[in-house]
């Protein structure tokens, strides 16, 4: 009857023993299972993340080219400014001097400031042939 008594109480202990490891292995179940999920959620930040990172890299490529290309025009339309300046004081210089006839010459990137001096130029000329010819359109040295 003792050794019953003493087996029965052994094998009450056990199975608490037994109840408290199994509690103990489902909270580290549970536990891995929220490492897990945060691992997870760590991975899919991480990659949102790097996909912002490589938007915001191509977007600063694109600004920095954009940046490039107005810095260009902007050296391209100091550079004309620079020659039409020039030019102009050369004119003024030469009009002070007397009416001699002016010889222009555009200057080479821009295409659309060439035609304006041109037009300038051709102005010029006629303005000359206006003052030279009298009322009749027959030269005043005729």
């Amino acid at each position: 009857c003792r050794d019953k008594q003493a087996q029965a109480k052994s094998l009450k202990q056990k199975d608490k023993k037994l109840k408290e490891a199994l509690l103990q292995v489902e909270d580290e179940r549970k536990q891995a299972e929220q490492y897990k999920d945060q691992a997870e959620k760590g991975l899919v930040k991480q990659k949102q993340l790097k996909r912002q990172l490589e938007e915001a890299e191509e977007e600063t490529q694109r600004l920095n080219a954009s940046r490039r290309k107005v810095q260009r025009e902007l050296d391209e339309a100091t550079e004309s400014n620079d020659v039409l300046t020039r030019e102009l004081s050369g004119l003024k210089s030469k009009l002070r001097r007397g009416n001699e006839p002016a010889s222009f010459v555009p200057p080479r990137r821009s295409a659309g400031n060439r035609r304006a001096i041109e037009s300038v130029a051709d102005g010029a000329e006629e303005d000359a042939e206006i003052r030279d010819a009298d009322y009749n359109g027959t030269k005043g040295s005729e």
